[in-house]
């Protein structure tokens, strides 16, 4: 099962997510791998690997998209909590003037016998990274922060994409099966519900996931210590993760996925 982690907007828990989603996956005794596709490469410095960023001769995604001749198992890095292809700043370089979007998916076609879990980390913007994530992926996981503000930015990016120049990936975009997983998660502010019912009335923005993920200062310590969150709290952030990890280990088995208010089905295209 193949996701894809998306929003063209930083700081909202895209990464620690990806991480944490993979670590709870990894310990329900799933196989799981996770592909950073955005060149800041946050998925190796959150696991405290950063010599993988700074060697331009590191085999990333990047090196992969560059030459697809080369085994994507050479770039997967066998991690304490999943494994992980990574990638850096030398994949801007690489990836210059690249259009094919169907680059990933093949990629992971390759490889993706030998996992129950994909996971595709995203950069914060529309790129030809994010475009390929959105191609490969058999589900699309949008991540936002509760505001309004942010909300508000979900549906411009709902409504870009589905009116995309590219009318092929407007189609895809379109009719590829959307969750949204709320961070930073505030249940007794006024706002909540409202912004809740605002939400569940623009459908195609997809189904609202059961697990919200609280604000915390936990999280931020675990991103210092190279730790996912889920390892080593029993926190309600780590709780709602392991959670999410459930609710995605069943969607692997039966291909549904339960949301809040609604049930979504999933097409797993192995």
């Amino acid at each position: 099962m193949i996701t894809a982690v998306i929003n063209f907007k930083g700081g909202v828990a895209k990464t620690t997510t990806t991480m944490n989603l993979a670590a709870a996956l990894r310990k329900l005794g799933q196989k799981v791998l996770v592909i950073d596709t955005d060149p800041q490469g946050n998925v190796a410095t959150n696991l405290n690997a950063e010599d993988s960023l700074l060697d331009s001769n590191t085999i990333t995604i990047g090196t992969l998209y560059q030459d697809t001749r080369i085994n994507p198992e050479k770039a997967i890095i066998k991690g304490t909590y999943f494994d992980y292809i990574p990638n850096n700043l030398y994949s801007y370089q690489r990836t210059n003037g690249m259009s094919d979007y169907r680059i990933l998916k093949q990629i992971i076609n390759k490889i993706r016998h030998n996992y129950d879990h994909i996971i595709i980390d995203t950069p914060p913007y529309l790129s030809f990274d994010a475009i390929n994530a959105i191609y490969a992926a058999d589900t699309l996981m949008i991540v936002t922060d509760f505001s309004r503000a942010s909300l508000t930015g979900v549906k411009i990016l709902v409504s870009v994409l589905d009116k995309w120049h590219d009318r092929s990936l407007a189609s895809i975009f379109k009719n590829k099966p959307k969750t949204i997983l709320f961070t930073m998660y505030q249940a007794k502010t006024k706002i909540a519900q409202a912004l809740l019912s605002s939400i569940e009335d623009s459908s195609d923005m997809g189904i609202i996931l059961k697990e919200k993920i609280p604000r915390s200062v936990t999280v931020v310590e675990d991103g210092y210590s190279g730790i996912p969150t889920v390892i080593r709290s029993r926190s309600k952030v780590a709780q709602e993760y392991k959670s999410l990890a459930e609710t995605w280990f069943h969607a692997k088995k039966n291909g549904i996925i339960q949301g809040e208010y609604h049930t979504l089905t999933i097409k797993i295209n192995g």
